[in-house]
This record gives structure tokens, sequence and C-alpha cells, in this order.
């Protein structure tokens, strides 16, 4: 055979090998990253079992791994997966949403806490109000610690509502989008 149709053949496969691997590595290199768009479908289970949240057979959960939109230990989980990639994780509350904390509390009246409560309140009542301290409007769980009929106060402990939980997530990775900058 011709030296030159032989090496003009071996350069073709050779070619033909490295754009084969190219795309074999690029397809299965995908995983998520720092900064990519991420979608993903996840069950939120309770310790006791219960399921809290889920997004199953709906929209998936769109945000920017590493952007600080979903707990830590969440976006740790996705961090590494591949499109259609399914896991379970189980995370602390300091993976969460931070242990339940006496320290974050506010003085509110007593009229307010009951318009939040839906009724009258007493000490140990809980319910959902919203925190504008941060500049975005948040829910927070009130947990009434001390009321104070003479000035119609109550003294109010504020946590997110599921501070000192752990949670399970059950979390497929439906999507990759584009890396944001």
């Amino acid at each position: 055979m011709n030296t030159k149709i032989t090496g003009a053949l071996l350069a073709l496969a050779a070619l033909t090998l490295v754009v084969f691997a190219a795309g074999c590595i690029g397809t299965a290199d995908q995983t998520a990253k720092v900064n990519d768009t991420v979608n993903v479908f996840y069950t939120l289970t309770l310790e006791d079992g219960t399921v809290h949240q889920t997004n199953v057979g709906k929209e998936p959960l769109s945000f920017v791994l590493g952007s600080g939109q979903v707990v830590k230990g969440f976006d740790a989980a996705v961090t590494g997966m591949k499109p259609g990639e399914t896991k379970t994780v189980t995370l602390t509350p300091d993976q969460a949403y931070g242990a339940y904390s006496y320290d974050t509390y506010a003085d509110i009246p007593l009229s307010l806490a009951e318009t939040y409560n839906n009724g009258p309140i007493s000490v140990g009542s809980t319910f959902l109000m919203y925190d504008y301290s941060t500049g975005a409007i948040q829910v927070v769980q009130g947990e009434v610690m001390v009321i104070d009929n003479e000035s119609n106060m109550t003294r109010v402990v504020i946590n997110p509502p599921l501070a000192g939980k752990t949670l399970t997530f059950e979390i497929t990775l439906d999507s990759i989008g584009k890396k944001t900058t």
C-alpha cells in the first residue's frame, strides 16, 4: 500500500479517535459545578418520615450553585452530580437552617402576636410571621417567651421554621444550564 495513503488513513483514524474521545469526555464529564445554574427535583422529609415539601411532578427548582440561594448542605450535595443522577442526603442543622437559638428575638405588641397566631397566645405558642429586617421578606417562626400584660408587649424568639431539625432530601439533578459570571 502506498505510504502516503497509509499515513493519511492513520491520520484520519487518529483524528476520528480524538473527536470521538472528546465527545465522550464532554458528555460523561458534565457535572454540576460552582456558578452553574442547576435545575433539581427534590423531596424534603423530616426525621419522623413526614414529607414536608416536594417539587416532584412540578417545576424544577432552579438556582446557581455556590450563590447561597439554598442551604449549604443542599448546595454541597448537588455539586458534582450529573444530569439524571439521584441521591439522598441527610443534613444536620448546621448544614441546613442552623440550631434553634434563643438569641434572636423581638419585642412586639401583644395584639400583633395574636394576629400572627390567629387568636390568643400563651407562653410557648408558635406561629409564622414575616421578618423585614434583612431587606427581603422572609417567613420566620416566632415562639412566645414572655407576655407582659401591663405594657401589652410580648417577647418572641425568632428562628427559621426548620431550625434545629435534621432534614433528609432526595435530590434528582434534572439539568445543568449555562454558567453565570
